[in-house]
């Protein structure tokens, strides 16, 4: 089973701030555990949301804000896509993921959503479920 997981924050933590040495060695360390499991496809973070925009699909209209996005409760900050056994094992291997001891106001997410294998019924190869071209 493939799964994605989110790491989420709010928007206000969007500092661009370096987390400390500490958590990047910790963080390191549990990406390595997590390729050694034979489980990590894929790693990333994500810039800032200044640095992107939303676009959003209504009435047959489109339009398009630019970042930031500071009106949002959480925004994504880095994501990980997993093959694990099951989604109990995605959320164990979640619940090891290191965070900042000094982080105490406000919690850093994570989300573990099933990412299904092939297209959804009825949508065309290369098209994402919204519609969306993907090519």
């Amino acid at each position: 089973m493939k799964v994605m997981v989110f790491v989420q924050m709010e928007p206000k933590d969007e500092t661009g701030a370096m987390p400390s040495e500490e958590l990047l060695a910790a963080m390191g360390a549990y990406n390595e555990e997590l390729v050694k499991a034979g489980i990590m496809l894929e790693v990333g973070g994500l810039k800032p949301t200044s640095a992107g925009a939303r676009v959003a699909f209504q009435g047959g209209t489109t339009s398009v804000v630019d970042g930031p996005f500071t009106e949002s409760k959480e925004i994504v900050v880095g994501y990980w896509v997993w093959e694990v056994g099951s989604l109990e094992e995605a959320v164990e291997w979640a619940r090891r993921c290191p965070s900042d001891p000094d982080r105490t106001t406000t919690p850093a997410r994570a989300r573990v959503r099933h990412l299904p294998s092939g297209a959804p019924a009825g949508v065309a190869r290369g098209v994402d479920a919204c519609g969306c071209s993907a090519g």
